[in-house]
């Protein structure tokens, strides 16, 4: 076998460099970029219709940068989910304004449902089933999000902190603030998931949620009377279409 000249072996090593993936360009702004673009394409929409493919031609590059990343689709879900919580979370948070616990909590409730209208499909990410990585070091694998979803869930924070401040004011009534919160929530997805899937369209979208608001509000508040008297107030300050004023 006659030997290969070195300019033949220097560009036949050209060639396979073109060829072979540069694991070394799948930096922190390729994935950033990745990311970004994935929540994006999922924000109305659902986790099935996302292509692998286009979604790298837009960032140009191909699907094994993907799998290297993220370990394919499920695990770039599982990042997307971890994105659309830390979104979520900060949403709830910037809706408190620590003027009162009972303004907190309503802007907070308001706020839920609004990011959960604009974001549907990342809403479903979110609080559906827990989207999982195959591999480790992927967000959402082995970082206590398998299992119940809603346990470490960053968005659960600003809920369980601002009731906590309720039940610690006297304004909710003496309770297990992780059951309370959680008893909360599942009033506040039930409306808002109704909302989503059969009420997206009706003009009383908003007073529906604002009674259910108004009667979660009352059920957990201090007293035998039916609330506090913030919580009161606000009940009492509703008008017909069952909008605070």
């Amino acid at each position: 076998m006659t030997p290969s000249s070195p300019r033949a072996a220097t560009r036949a090593s050209t060639q396979a460099a073109t060829r072979a993936p540069h694991h070394a360009q799948y930096d922190e702004a390729l994935r950033r970029g990745i990311l970004d673009e994935a929540t994006r394409r999922l924000r109305d929409a659902a986790p099935e219709t996302l292509g692998l493919r286009p979604l790298a031609a837009s960032q140009g590059t191909s699907t094994t940068a993907i799998y290297t990343m993220f370990g394919g689709k499920s695990g770039l879900l599982a990042a997307v989910a971890h994105e659309a919580d830390r979104q979520l979370a900060a949403a709830l948070r910037e809706s408190l304004r620590h003027d009162s616990v009972e303004g907190d909590m309503r802007s907070l409730c308001r706020a839920y449902r609004r990011w959960a209208l604009e974001n549907q499909g990342l809403y479903g990410l979110v609080v559906g089933e827990p989207a999982r990585s195959p591999r480790a070091g992927i967000a959402g694998a082995g970082d206590g999000r398998g299992g119940d979803s809603t346990v470490d869930a960053l968005w659960r924070e600003p809920l369980l902190e601002v009731v906590d401040a309720a039940v610690d004011e006297g304004v909710f009534r003496s309770a297990d603030v992780h059951e309370t919160a959680t008893t909360i929530w599942a009033s506040l997805h039930g409306v808002v998931s109704l909302e989503l899937s059969v009420w997206r369209s009706s003009p009383s979208a908003e007073q529906y949620f604002e009674t259910q608001l108004a009667a979660i509000l009352r059920s957990w508040a201090a007293g035998s009377a039916g609330g506090s008297a913030g919580f009161g107030a606000y009940a009492g300050a509703t008008g017909t279409d069952g909008v605070a004023r």
